[in-house]
């Protein structure tokens, strides 16, 4: 009898136990709440940190440190682009970019917790003349934050993001949107535009969005500078790749990386950068990488940006930034 009821209590307390694990189990919202703290938090720290005659690699050290120190991993590295750079500006290696009097710095980083990704963004700039300009940006993503409904569609938002930008006198940049974001995907299938008349997409329950907008005093178009590329990621499918080089990076973007986005910088960190730069060239031959060449406006415009993750809950959005 007193065996019969250890055993009874025994595998009592195995059902107390794992239902005590089920409670403390964490729920998707949670883990994008995670990160976004800690992006919210670095990228204030970095924001403080913003000022004439700091270098811009000293910004992205920086926040790769916090992150780390944080005991989250990035999504993509910190994205410092100034002036009419409207995104993919990371510091390249042993970069001597120092900001100056005059400039609008653009700060936009990315940080996942199990692969659920937080990103958010906004503008610096050293003087009041650009006040308006950076206002526009916050206006218009705050504003979208607050109206983002599961059930609507993602071009509605981009009705309102114009013509909030437009009203201060400013165009958006047409080519850039805000996105979908998965596990372990900074850019899903669906996006946000920042320009009128389009449909857009369907708003799902516990679907989470980075809403992104940008303000810029010259026409509102990105350009891409193919002299420029300082973030890479690992393309769909398989390469046949021929040197070692190549096949480390390819490991090392894989697994480490989680096929995420990455400074070439951390590249020529971890294999060496005459390695590393060998292997890329035959990456890139091969089709084996996505590349995310710097964008920009045109020359002499200023650029602002802001951005907040949300997710979308019955109740409204959550934003996790």
């Amino acid at each position: 009898m007193a065996e019969k009821k250890a055993k009874t209590e025994e595998k009592a307390k195995d059902v107390v136990d794992e239902t005590k694990e089920e409670e403390i189990e964490e729920t998707i919202l949670e883990k994008h709440q995670k990160a976004g703290e800690v992006a919210k938090s670095v990228l204030q720290h970095v924001k403080g940190m913003t000022k004439p005659g700091v270098k811009a690699l000293d910004l992205c050290e920086t926040a790769d440190k916090l992150i780390e120190e944080a005991g989250m991993k990035t999504a993509f590295p910190l994205n410092v682009s100034i002036n009419n750079h409207c995104a993919h500006y990371t510091c390249p290696w042993e970069d001597e970019l120092t900001l100056k009097e005059g400039d609008v710095v653009k700060l936009d980083v990315g940080v996942h917790y199990e692969g659920f990704i937080a990103d958010t963004a906004l503008t610096v700039a050293f003087d009041d003349v650009h006040n308006d300009l950076i206002k526009a940006s916050k206006e218009a993503t705050e504003t979208a934050v607050k109206v983002i409904r599961v059930g609507g569609y993602t071009g509605k938002l981009g009705d309102l993001i114009e013509s909030i930008i437009e009203g201060y006198g400013f165009t958006t940049i047409k080519e850039l949107s805000g996105h979908l974001l998965m596990p372990y995907k900074v850019h899903g299938p669906k996006t946000i535009p920042n320009v009128a008349g389009r449909k857009g997409n369907l708003i799902l329950q516990d679907e989470a969005f980075a809403i992104e907008t940008f303000a810029s005093t010259g026409a509102g178009e990105s350009h891409q500078d193919r002299t420029k590329l300082y973030i890479v990621r690992l393309a769909e499918g398989r390469h046949k790749l021929r040197t070692d080089a190549a096949k480390q990076i390819r490991r090392l973007l894989d697994k480490d990386y989680n096929r995420l986005p990455v400074s070439v910088r951390w590249i020529y960190k971890n294999v060496g950068v005459a390695k590393a730069k060998m292997g890329l060239r035959e990456l890139k031959q091969v089709g084996a990488l996505y590349q995310y060449n710097v964008l920009s406006d045109t020359a002499g415009s200023f650029v602002s940006q802001h951005e907040h993750t949300v997710y979308m809950t019955p109740e409204g959005p959550v934003r996790t930034t």
